[in-house]
């Protein structure tokens, strides 16, 4: 008598106890209680602090918070969570030839569609956007937008003016708004080449290219860390890679790093990488109909037609 009592999921261990049996696994006659399978000292028993030891570090600094980590916080007591605030990220596009969706288009006008895949880009990442507009081809329109980036966010990110056009007029701006301004103008990539990076008054500012492509590879290669940074992590969430054959031969130039969009498709249980397109940075459907892309050194000619490559994904594998 007096040998077992009934306990509910997460209550106490009664005293002299040292194993719970499941319910399913028993069966109760009268006053008797079977067990129909053996128990071990400590079975379906936790342990006080099992989960966590005291002084342990439940959730490091440096950690994007999911359900499981707020979880963890809520079983502690907690019930405020210390993080960091979402980086403000000041986007502005460029030229006269743009013009805000939606509007009538003139001739020689496109739409602009480098703000809003930016702000959404910024929002994947984690940032909040701050849509400062579209400034003409004019140095004084463009040094007020800047100025008004700088003051209201941790990031600025342009769209446009940074060739060496008589037109591309942000590096200048950029540069008469404070110390050291820019400090790289043109990478060795492509697309995104005539990328510029530079920090005013301790602030980043990345001038991207006005083709879209180009953008959007300018953010995956420069804006994307560095958010990752201003929001405390060691480094950007790294992209899903997967190895997969080229299905035919890509040209790609040389002395210069490039990122080849490919569509990854499943078929007979192995991986195949279509390229898209090396060219056409203005081509925004080339992304659309891509799912990650592939990186060919500096110093190769292209992709061969059989080839085992590492495509990073930004998007799911189709079958």
């Amino acid at each position: 008598q007096n040998q077992t009592k009934r306990v509910w999921t997460g209550n106490p261990l009664p005293k002299n106890a040292n194993a719970v049996a499941m319910l399913e696994d028993t069966e109760t006659t009268k006053a008797k209680l079977e067990v129909w399978v053996p128990l071990t000292p400590g079975e379906n028993v936790s342990k006080r602090g099992e989960d966590i030891q005291k002084g342990q570090t439940a959730v490091p600094a440096g950690t994007r918070l999911k359900p499981h980590h707020l979880g963890l916080a809520a079983a502690l007591g907690e019930t405020h969570v210390k993080v960091h605030e979402k980086p403000k990220v000041a986007i502005i596009a460029t030229g006269n030839e743009i013009v805000e969706p939606g509007a009538k288009l003139e001739e020689n006008q496109i739409y602009d569609t480098n703000r809003p895949v930016l702000c959404a880009l910024c929002r994947e990442n984690g940032a909040e956007p701050l849509d400062l507009g579209i400034a003409k081809d004019n140095i004084n329109d463009i040094t007020e937008r800047l100025r008004a980036a700088l003051e209201k966010a941790e990031l600025t990110l342009t769209s446009g003016g940074t060739s060496v056009g008589g037109a591309d007029l942000v590096p200048s701006a950029v540069n008469n708004l404070g110390k050291p301004g820019v400090i790289i103008h043109g990478i060795a990539m492509r697309p995104a080449m005539p990328t510029a990076l530079a920090v005013v008054d301790k602030k980043p500012v990345i001038i991207l290219s006005g083709n879209p492509v180009a953008a959007i590879m300018g953010f995956e290669v420069f804006a994307r860390p560095l958010l990752a940074r201003l929001q405390g992590l060691k480094q950007a969430e790294p992209r899903p890679v997967v190895q997969a054959e080229i299905t035919r031969r890509t040209v790609t130039a040389l002395g210069r790093k490039n990122y080849v969009r490919v569509h990854v498709q499943r078929k007979n249980g192995r991986l195949y990488a279509e390229p898209i397109s090396v060219k056409g940075s203005s081509m925004l459907s080339t992304m659309t109909r891509s799912n990650g892309y592939v990186i060919v050194a500096e110093d190769r000619e292209g992709l061969e037609k059989g080839e085992t490559v590492q495509v990073y994904l930004f998007d799911a594998i189709s079958e």
